[in-house]
């Protein structure tokens, strides 16, 4: 049955044959809110990669609208889905600057010789507006902020028009103002636009009131559902690894290790 949204079935995820999770099966709905969390070497961007055939399953299948994508590169159903990797990702010496980047985006729908247009750069330009870095248009990418750079990324993910934005720790090395704008215009194109997102955050307290939706991964282990559901001490105790205290205040439950917010 053709089905909208991402179904992972039984999938197992890690390098080289070593699975770091077995067994995972679940659905993302189109314009659902996800938060992958866990601690490091969990999988979580391993995950992302998984789902988007940068790296095969060690076992199980991925489908995208109901089409088998697992170990198809060229799954035409992949053109729904962006992505904005770790910033670390990118390259900090090219010279292209931050319309070079956004207009970037739109190369794997173009055939092949053909041009950027007009009203391509006026569409980037309209991207680097909402996350008001029009102004920015043409400094050289190596030459902005940490979150500058990462408002050119997602711009550069959005102007093709996805139906899904998997961003992978958007917020690290950004301050936390910064941070929240940067969560709101994610949000907002999550509201308005009803884009799908699935993003890893490494701060499940940051980005609670935003979400719908968590997947907690850590020891080989995970749970997964709606985000009230995952309110549980023990669970979230044994998947971390570490002892899980969660405080309820008027603005949703706090998530403390030990004495230090994760």
């Amino acid at each position: 049955m053709h089905r909208w949204g991402i179904t992972l079935e039984n999938l197992a995820i890690g390098y080289k044959g070593k699975p770091l999770l077995k067994g995972l099966s679940l659905f993302m709905d189109e314009g659902e809110f996800w938060v992958v969390v866990g601690p490091n070497g969990a999988g979580k961007s391993t995950l992302l990669k998984t789902i988007l055939g940068i790296v095969p399953p060690v076992e199980g299948k991925v489908y995208i609208h109901g089409i088998d994508c697992t170990f198809h590169v060229g799954c035409d159903e992949k053109k729904f889905i962006s992505y904005v990797p770790q910033l670390e990702s990118y390259s900090k010496i090219f010279p292209a600057t931050a319309l070079d980047v956004v207009l970037s985006g739109l190369f794997m729908k173009k055939k092949r010789l053909e041009k950027i247009t007009d009203k391509d750069v006026a569409r980037a330009v309209e991207w680097l507006e909402f996350f008001d870095m029009a102004h920015l248009k043409n400094t050289p990418f190596k030459n902005l902020s940490g979150g500058q750079q990462r408002k050119v990324l997602i711009a550069r993910a959005l102007i093709s028009s996805p139906h899904y934005l998997f961003l992978d720790e958007p917020t690290t090395g950004v301050d936390i103002k910064s941070a929240r704008r940067l969560i709101n215009a994610i949000n907002f194109l999550h509201k308005n636009n009803r884009i799908g997102i699935c993003m890893v955050t490494h701060d499940l307290n940051f980005v609670w009131n935003y979400v719908e939706k968590v997947l907690v991964l850590g020891n080989g282990k995970f749970v997964a559902g709606n985000k009230d559901s995952i309110i549980n001490e023990d669970i979230l105790s044994e998947i971390y690894g570490v002892k899980i205290k969660i405080l309820e205040t008027p603005a949703g439950p706090v998530f403390l290790t030990g004495d230090k917010h994760y």
